[in-house]
């Protein structure tokens, strides 16, 4: 994520308008240095010998949208090359070669979505993926100090983590581990450890699973019902995700992403660009989302009923509610987040056992 800061960075101090080709050219950079550092380790430490390959070296297809892309296919053939050869392949996630033969990139989180296809087409039942946590929390641990691991979610339950701002799966990785069966088993780079399975099965006994907030939301709201469609193409365009749709008084209003100095720039740049962008406003205060995924979630649901009752006993005034069996979000003012995780959490989570 920082590699491609620093790239994206770069770009825009060279022009305001990035073509999206040159872009993934320079994206694709930061795995390919990392899996040739990686193999010259572990050839020089010994016995075993790698050899770095990227996406496009072992067959990673995608279509043509640049920046954003979908992986086809993995034709297999380079991979069990060098496997038969007794060699480590050390395969650059987040890229591929798209149908007319161009580099392109995943976005976001794609290095998970490349481990779990490559898992996939090679026929594997679970993928490990290594990260800077040991597992999926109930809550942030740095913001809820109770906060515990996750044994196993369900993968519905992890694409909710997933799409509401936990950063450890990306929710393409998790849609596609559903869709071929294939479990994730989350561990710790620095230890191995497995922290959190998710895999298929039935945890709606569970209740409430965890929390997550989203942070640094951009509140906009449009003039007119018409330009809501305008905005949402000139939104998904500049890469920006859309993380909730409301209305006020028969305005549109949108929550975007804004945690980014990349993301801000590029909302402030639409606001001032587009016809919808001038006649919007945007709200100078930041929101958070925070979710709650579990289940008995849906409005009247046992624990749905204790959110409610939690949050007027922390006088919590939420916005714009948006409710599922397994999941509710609202938004609140960002600077109030970490007392209410804290304060939902104590309510509403159940304990360990033995605690």
């Amino acid at each position: 994520g920082d590699t491609t800061d620093h790239f994206l960075k770069l770009a825009y101090q060279i022009t305001d308008h990035p073509g999206a080709r040159e872009l993934d050219m320079l994206l694709s950079v930061g795995e390919r240095i990392s899996i040739a550092l990686l193999a010259m380790a572990i050839n020089a430490e010994g016995p075993y010998e790698a050899v770095s390959l990227t996406g496009s070296q072992v067959g990673i297809i995608t279509d043509t949208n640049h920046t954003q892309a979908k992986i086809l296919e993995i034709r297999c053939g380079r991979i069990q090359q060098v496997l038969e050869k007794g060699y480590i392949p050390i395969i650059a996630g987040f890229q591929g070669v798209s149908t007319e033969k161009e580099i392109t990139t995943l976005g976001r989180g794609g290095s998970d979505t490349t481990a779990v296809a490559l898992a996939a087409a090679l026929g594997a039942h679970q993928v490990r993926v290594m990260k800077d946590v040991d597992g999926i929390y109930t809550g942030d641990p740095r913001e809820v100090p109770d906060a515990r691991i996750i044994d196993k979610l369900a993968y519905d339950q992890m694409l909710e983590f997933s799409a509401s701002g936990s950063k450890v799966l990306a929710t393409d990785a998790v849609d596609l581990a559903r869709h071929h069966s294939i479990e994730v088993a989350i561990a710790s780079a620095d230890t191995g450890a497995v922290g959190t399975i998710v895999t298929t099965g039935d945890f709606s006994g569970h209740g409430v699973q965890g929390l997550v907030a989203k942070r640094g939301l951009i509140v906009i709201k449009l003039a007119r019902r018409s330009d809501l469609l305008s905005a949402l193409a000139d939104c998904r365009a500049a890469g920006l995700s859309i993380s909730g749709l409301h209305s006020e008084a028969t305005r549109p209003v949108m929550l975007t992403g804004g945690t980014t100095s990349e993301s801000i720039r590029l909302v402030d740049h639409l606001l001032k660009t587009t016809d919808w962008g001038k006649r919007a406003s945007k709200y100078k205060r930041l929101y958070a989302r925070v979710s709650v995924i579990g289940s008995g979630l849906e409005p009247g649901g046992k624990h749905f009923t204790r959110l409610l009752t939690r949050l007027e006993e922390g006088h919590v005034l939420p916005r714009w509610y948006c409710c599922s069996p397994i999941r509710v979000s609202f938004c609140v003012p960002d600077g109030r987040v970490g007392d209410i995780l804290c304060h939902l959490h104590s309510g509403l989570i159940e304990p360990e056992p033995g605690r």
